[in-house]
Order: structure tokens, then sequence, then C-alpha cells
């Protein structure tokens, strides 16, 4: 083959490939959208502190000065959560969260999509604390028995402010247990949200409109 033919042949052929690209970017292409709804689980939540908490011995509070004296010492880690969602009695999801950063004591962000089909569904969504401590002292944050404003009064100065500083993180923090049990119809591409509702403290869904 000469060298002018061979040079012919490249320019055919590029010539072919162009037009072949053009025309595969001209040609019509038909997406056909899922039907599929969407139950989505997206909040954020500062995870609850558990303690463990103990009253120290005489001679231990002799090896301190008076101003690092303490009543209680507590000890603890950020707590974490099991998250269970069911679809019409079946498990979607059963999984461990736990809140951000290295030590996991930053808030906790969670983001699922689950694709579910157009209809009527029974939803269940459980968020529960899987930890479980019983500290023991006069500010027992995880004990289920929180004291009162006058127990709280009656502590010394730094052990008062150590209290209502655990009880402000207990008031902040995620629940020890959520649930949100609820009936819905789904249409078709339609997003179904469940979030957290900080004031209520509290799962809530809400529905929104499916796409025309």
């Amino acid at each position: 083959m000469t060298t002018p033919l061979r040079r012919g042949l490249g320019v055919l052929l590029a010539f072919v490939t162009v037009l072949g690209v053009a025309w595969l970017s001209r040609a019509p292409y038909h997406i056909r959208p899922s039907d599929a709804g969407v139950i989505r689980l997206a909040w954020s939540a500062r995870p609850e502190r558990i303690e463990s908490c103990r009253e120290p011995s005489a001679a231990e509070l002799a090896q301190l000065p008076a101003h690092m004296r303490q009543k209680v010492v507590c000890e603890g880690t950020s707590a974490r959560y099991r998250l269970r969602v069911s679809r019409d009695g079946a498990s979607l999801v059963d999984e461990v969260v736990r809140g951000s950063g290295l030590r996991h004591d930053r808030p906790l962000y969670l983001l699922r999509d689950l694709p579910t089909p157009p209809g009527r569904h029974e939803i269940a969504v459980r968020f529960e604390r899987i930890d479980s401590l019983t500290p023991v002292g006069p500010a027992a944050p995880d004990s289920g028995e929180h004291p009162d404003d006058s127990l709280i009064a009656g502590l010394p100065g730094r052990d008062r402010r150590e209290a209502d500083e655990r009880e402000h993180r207990r008031l902040e923090a995620v629940p020890a247990s959520l649930l949100l049990e609820t009936t819905l119809v789904l249409e078709p591409r339609q997003i179904l949200l469940v979030t957290y509702d900080v004031e209520g403290r509290r799962l809530v869904s809400v529905s929104g409109k499916a796409p025309r």
C-alpha cells in the first residue's frame, strides 16, 4: 500500500469517526426514572455522655489540694446508639451509630436513603442507646433519676457547678430511646423525611411532594 493511499484511508477513517461521535451525541436517549419512593433518615444530634461515678476515699482526698477535692469522681465516654428501621415488619436497617470525631464525642450525623415501592406501608424507626452504666453519687446522669434543683443547690460550689454541667449536657443530648411508628401512603418518587426534632426531643416525619 502506497503512502498516499494510507494517508487517504487514515483521513477517511478519522472523518467517519467524527461523524459517528457527532451522531451519537445528538441521538435521543431515554431514561425511565424509577417509580420507587424514598424514606430518608436525616438528622444530627449530640450523643449522651455515659459516666461511671464513685465517691473517692478519705485517703485519696487527703493526697489532693483542698481546691481539687471532689465528693464525686466521674469517668465516661459518649454513648453508642442502635438504629433499626423496619417496613411492613421486614428489617431494612440494623446498625450502630456513634458520634463523630476521633473520640466519638462530637455530634452524630445520620443520612440514609431507603428506596421504597409506592403504596401503603407500616414504618418503624427505632434509635436506642446501647451503653448503660449506673453511676454513683448525687449527679447520676445515666441512672434515670436526676437530681432536682434543691439537691444540686445543696452541693458545695465545685460539685454544684459540675452537677449543673452534667444536667445541661443531658438535656442537650439525644434521649436514650426514640421511636417513630407511622403508616404512610407513598406516591411514586415521593420522599418521606424522618428527622429529629431538637425542641420536642422526638423523631418526626415530613412528607415531600412527588415530582411530576
